[in-house]
């Protein structure tokens, strides 16, 4: 059900906003041909523009399609979070001598980059299916479509286009920094092709963010499962409890501490997901939606993501074959942890000798169909995020403990960090064990200030806007210093 575009044969260099407006047209209309054993409908490839939400049918087969933009290859599908830990000290890269594969794992990034390049248009491409269902669900007039189901449906799409330009954020704009006018440009309409909307300040894109995950709030109400059990419609979808856990990584990030420790307690006190036993978390990795999941994207035999072909391939595969590598560098973290059981989860011993010094991560083997699911939020980080955000003196070690015994552990004594700033580290350290290969190392570091410490001088904390988003609107849409 997964639509698959083909970027590079991209001809034109038009902005992403213009590319947008265009495919989506078309992949909505996709998206109900490719949905239709799923929703029995009748001559799906006859939707047009106009009448694309004409009744409940039409409204669910775009609210697939919104999903379905999730799991593309350069977003949820693979390589956005693959990207984030391949430009930080976690990653390092293979593949066929490709330059912009080499850029990343030599943290050597420019604005020519085509996995840039297609991230940003996949992302955009989200937000714009989003603004779609947005602009329309209040008008659809068709008896069988619940005051329910269009509010559920509506906070969605707002929860999502959340998601998706928080994520823009944290790659393209300076989000530790309230103050900064590097934003991100945000999308909250759907716009005229020849429309260009240039950055917002940091603080522009956090309210445009945590607005939309408000407004969310007010209207999801699908899953309340202890009170309606076939209301429950599980971790697949944005869920109340997916938004309140979006919120807390969110207000971690904006660093309003506050606010991060009560919505990571509410996700907490829920009990929807729940650690696994300290034996077992590695169902994470092999099991879907396991207890841990709050938000996961779920891919099958017939609709693989690419989690496993970019990071493992197959048992004897080699450096070429394989894109996203784990760095030496990983090595020497788990080594000095030598009984933390997650080591295991990183391989830099059976591997052909062409892959060494490196490893591979072995969170998406992918067992029999190679069909590993997008993690996008599990309930351990919601601990990671309240323990950060109550601190030391808050009680926060009781959630890092929580977690490290969990996993094999022993627990931290409160005399172990008399120096400052070894509980920030060791929080860091905690999440680096714990979200490798996820998509957060490299967003962590600039958020504490590290990406220049860790990974050099020359590394800059933000990713480039694509160039021919910069070239094609005239400079209305501004690079971030450096590239």
């Amino acid at each position: 059900m997964k639509i698959q575009h083909t970027f590079r044969q991209l001809k034109s260099s038009v902005s992403a906003k213009r590319y947008i407006y265009c495919v989506l047209v078309m992949f909505i209309a996709t998206s109900l041909s490719s949905c239709k054993k799923f929703l029995d409908q009748t001559s799906p490839n006859d939707v047009a523009q106009e009448n694309m939400f004409q009744d409940a049918n039409s409204l669910e087969s775009a609210r697939i399609g919104m999903y379905n933009t999730l799991q593309n290859v350069y977003y949820y599908g693979g390589y956005f979070p693959l990207m984030v830990d391949a430009y930080s000290d976690n990653g390092a890269t293979g593949g066929y001598d490709s330059p912009d594969v080499n850029e990343l794992g030599d943290k050597t990034l420019t604005s020519a980059n085509i996995y840039v390049q297609n991230t940003w248009i996949a992302i955009y491409n989200t937000i714009y299916t989003a603004n779609q269902i947005l602009a329309n669900v209040d008008a659809i007039d068709d008896p069988t479509l619940s005051d329910k189901i269009r509010n559920d449906i509506k906070g969605e799409a707002l929860a999502i286009r959340a998601l998706a330009h928080f994520d823009l954020l944290r790659m393209f704009g300076e989000h530790w920094n309230l103050a900064s006018e590097y934003g991100i440009p945000v999308v909250k309409q759907v716009v005229e092709p020849t429309t260009f909307i240039g950055r917002s300040s940091v603080a522009e894109s956090y309210d445009a963010i945590t607005g939309d995950l408000v407004e969310a709030q007010s209207l999801i109400q699908n899953d309340d499962y202890r009170s309606d059990p076939a209301a429950f419609k599980g971790a697949m979808f944005m869920t109340l409890n997916a938004v309140n856990a979006l919120l807390a990584r969110v207000y971690l990030y904006k660093k309003d501490f506050t606010q991060a420790d009560s919505y990571a307690t509410e996700v907490i006190d829920a009990g929807y997901a729940s650690l696994l036993e300290a034996g077992s978390f590695n169902q994470i990795y092999t099991s879907k939606l396991s207890a841990e999941a709050i938000f996961e994207l779920v891919f099958n035999g017939q609709d693989r993501s690419q989690y496993n072909a970019a990071t493992y391939a197959r048992p004897d595969a080699l450096r070429s074959e394989v894109l996203f590598l784990a760095a030496e560098d990983l090595r020497f973290f788990f080594e000095s942890r030598p009984d933390d059981p997650r080591g295991a989860l990183v391989d830099f011993v059976n591997n052909d000798l062409s892959i060494e010094p490196d490893g591979r991560t072995q969170k998406y083997r992918g067992e029999d169909f190679q069909d590993n699911d997008a993690l996008v939020i599990r309930i351990a980080e919601m601990y990671l995020i309240r323990a950060e955000a109550r601190g030391l003196q808050g009680g926060g070690l009781d959630d890092l403990n929580l977690i490290r015994e969990n996993r094999g552990l022993p627990a931290y004594a409160t005399d172990d960090f008399d120096v400052p700033g070894l509980y920030e580290l060791a929080l860091a350290e905690e999440r680096r064990a714990e979200l490798n290969f996820e998509g957060h190392r490299y967003f962590d570091l600039a958020r504490l200030q590290k990406v220049q410490e860790t990974l050099g001088e020359e590394v800059l904390p933000v990713f480039p806007i694509p160039l021919r988003e910069v070239t094609a609107t005239n400079g209305v849409i501004t690079q971030y210093p450096g590239y």
